[in-house]
């Protein structure tokens, strides 16, 4: 407001609705608005005094910020070449860290483990990647094969098949297989068209990492989808096992193919 009520003027309110507060409320609502005249009084003397000063709202601007933006980790110092062959569900049964037989230094593997989270990330919370992926007939063959290994897989160690609860569990490999070729698709812009030593494809350390991070990461979400399509399972085989051997066959197809074009995810 332009212009402050005098102090008398308030404790004059004051004393009338005080008195009024008193006929008709009680002592209590009295009181109350004997505080409330009172303090607003002193503060209007402070404010002519100079004391304080009323601070004016400034105006909002338009634009919206996030609290926390993300930033892309920086690339390892050493990212090393591998070599990496057809993968074979045992390579998951363990649950022990990825290139372990490498012996790497503790620095460089948590700055490889620390770039697999981020790209963990940004491809599991890519948008429409199942579809997308449908709709790319350069992309799509892979992720079919890797389904098909997957299965043949799960009939051969004895998995039995639930006919109703099939497109649950198709689904369920198709996306893990896509995410491999997503992975795939990423190294190749990388890194150009992939090299290759006989049958084993040369990829980065940090495609191990990732790789088992985006299973550990989809495990949970997809095992229901998975058993809904399972009516029988042998004690000697984990099902769960289908998934990165899914995402890791299709990573593995997608890297003989040509680099991509576009890259949605970048």
């Amino acid at each position: 407001m332009s212009r402050l009520i005098s102090r008398p003027v308030i404790l004059g309110v004051t004393l009338a609705l005080s008195i009024l507060a008193l006929a008709r409320f009680g002592i209590l609502p009295t009181i109350l608005v004997i505080v409330v005249g009172v303090t607003t009084a002193v503060l209007v003397g402070r404010h002519k005094a100079g004391l304080f000063t009323v601070r004016k709202k400034g105006a909002r601007g338009t634009g919206w910020r996030p609290t926390v933006q993300h930033q892309e980790l920086p690339t390892p110092t050493d990212d090393p070449v591998i070599a990496f062959a057809e993968p074979t569900v045992e390579l998951f049964v363990s649950r022990t860290p990825p290139l372990a037989h490498l012996q790497l230094k503790a620095g460089l593997r948590s700055q490889l483990d620390s770039l697999a989270l981020g790209r963990t990330k940004r491809i599991i919370e890519a948008p429409d990647l199942l579809p997308h992926a449908a709709a790319d007939a350069e992309s799509w063959p892979h992720v079919e094969a890797a389904v098909r290994k997957s299965l043949e897989l799960a009939r051969a160690r004895g998995v039995e098949l639930l006919p109703d609860g099939q497109n649950r569990l198709n689904q369920a490999l198709a996306l893990s297989a896509t995410q491999g070729v997503l992975l795939a698709e990423w190294r190749q812009l990388e890194d150009g068209k992939t090299i290759w030593d006989g049958a084993s494809a040369r990829v980065r350390a940090s495609d191990a990492f990732t790789i088992q991070r985006i299973s550990e990461a989809m495990e949970r979400q997809l095992l229901p989808d998975l058993f809904a399509g399972i009516a029988r399972r042998p004690q000697d085989f984990e099902v769960r096992l289908l998934l990165p051997y899914a995402l890791a066959t299709a990573f593995y197809l997608r890297l003989s193919g040509n680099p991509p074009h576009a890259f949605a995810a970048a």
